[in-house]
């Protein structure tokens, strides 16, 4: 079963506050059109077996945060098809929908739920994301006494856990010292053994060239190349250095 298929995908943002009957009304037609622009436009991708490890490049703004965004479905794109396989876990935002009054413990009960996990999961992988995340004594401490570097830890570690068919990534192993994000690669790694299919984010193209099977550039929105890693990542360096790589202009 194919895991990932997209088909015409877009995806249009606002630019600034206005929203666009306004922007109309304010600054007159052809400022009011000039204010949308395409974070993905026309993207076909389709991955099509299960277990592929896939790196996402390009320069910033080029759109590799919101095709993570669509596939997982926390955005929805502006048209187009988008046809998921699996359970998705989404490690995106680690923080995302932690809550500060609570407790270590409650938050990973409370986001590990959000996820799709059920309670008895949860509790049974308990132990498991603390030990990962590294925050053992600080767990019925409300969030809001961690630092940020303890919250994002323990974010990523709940969403880490999940057992999921798909897992998205966006530059996660930035997170934490050394040790933790040789623990982040070692986990992926497990999944991926697991047959898991993974895709992520990063403008480290070393860690792409020997993390992944697959790569895809993505250049204005718009897929530029999908293929082998090495020979993607070779072809997008060629263009970086010849002035062709950009992203979208904010």
């Amino acid at each position: 079963m194919i895991p990932i298929e997209l088909v015409s995908v877009g995806k249009r943002y606002l630019r600034g506050i206005w929203p666009r009957h306004l922007a109309h009304l304010i600054h007159g037609r052809k400022k009011a059109q000039s204010d949308w622009f395409w974070a993905l436009n026309q993207v076909d991708f389709t991955l099509t077996e299960p277990g592929k490890r896939v790196g996402i490049i390009g320069a910033n703004g080029s759109g590799k945060t919101t095709f993570l965004r669509i596939i997982s479905g926390v955005t929805a794109p502006t048209h187009g098809t988008v046809i998921v396989h699996g359970r998705v876990a989404p490690l995106l935002e680690p923080v995302a929908g932690m809550q500060p009054d609570l407790t270590g413990r409650e938050n990973i009960f409370l986001v590990g739920m959000i996820l799709g996990m059920r309670r008895h999961e949860v509790r049974k992988k308990l132990s498991v994301i603390v030990e990962f995340a590294g925050v053992k004594e600080f767990l019925d401490m409300p969030l809001k006494h961690y630092s940020l570097g303890m919250i994002m830890r323990l974010g990523f570690s709940i969403a880490i856990h999940v057992e999921a068919d798909i897992i998205l990534v966006d530059e996660a192993w930035s997170i934490g010292d050394a040790e933790f994000q040789t623990k982040s690669f070692d986990r992926l790694k497990a999944l991926h053994q697991r047959k898991a299919t993974i895709l992520f984010v990063s403008h480290d193209l070393e860690a792409i060239r020997r993390q992944t099977d697959e790569a895809l550039w993505l250049d204005h929105g718009k897929v530029a190349s999908f293929g082998p890693s090495g020979e993607v990542i070779d072809a997008y360096q060629q263009a970086v250095r010849e002035g062709r790589a950009t992203g979208i202009s904010a």
